[in-house]
């Protein structure tokens, strides 16, 4: 009888070992997604094209740069569609959703330099400046997940 009991608190507490271990590595595992190099590239290509295309706002118009527009805003489409199919990817996800935003700084720039047809040197760099700073953020991010070991 008592070895039954012994048996069975054994056998029991092999069960709540290995639910303890499935508990703890289920939490280690991380809550945001892995380093990725193709993101990160995308990310410091994108801020170097958005910041050019601001810079050249104050010498060339609006419908000039059509072309340049148009590339830039399929490769930021890209950018986000690539990071919101990653899993464990929202916050890098949401700073792609902010530039695509009609309501934040990148639109609102597209939008006052086609009405303007030019922008100063001043306000371009203060925008240029900005986008760079968000775009910033995205790398900053990128560069400082884990990198997943093979």
């Amino acid at each position: 009888m008592i070895m039954n009991q012994f048996l069975k608190i054994k056998r029991n507490s092999g069960f709540l070992l290995l639910l303890f271990l499935g508990i703890t590595f289920n939490n280690c595992s991380p809550s945001i997604a892995f380093y990725d190099q193709y993101a990160f590239t995308q990310a410091t290509s994108l801020k170097v094209d958005l910041q050019n295309l601001v810079q050249e706002s104050p010498t060339v118009s609006f419908v000039e740069a059509k072309a340049d527009i148009e590339k830039i805003n399929v490769e930021l489409k890209k950018a986000y569609e690539y990071s919101k199919g990653r899993s464990k990817n929202t916050l890098s996800t949401d700073q792609y959703l902010i530039l695509l935003s009609d309501n934040h700084l990148y639109k609102t720039f597209l939008k006052t330099w086609n009405l303007q047809g030019k922008l100063s040197p001043v306000g371009a760099d203060e925008i240029s400046n900005k986008i760079g700073q968000l775009m910033d953020q995205i790398i900053q991010l990128e560069s400082g997940k884990r990198k997943q070991t093979h």
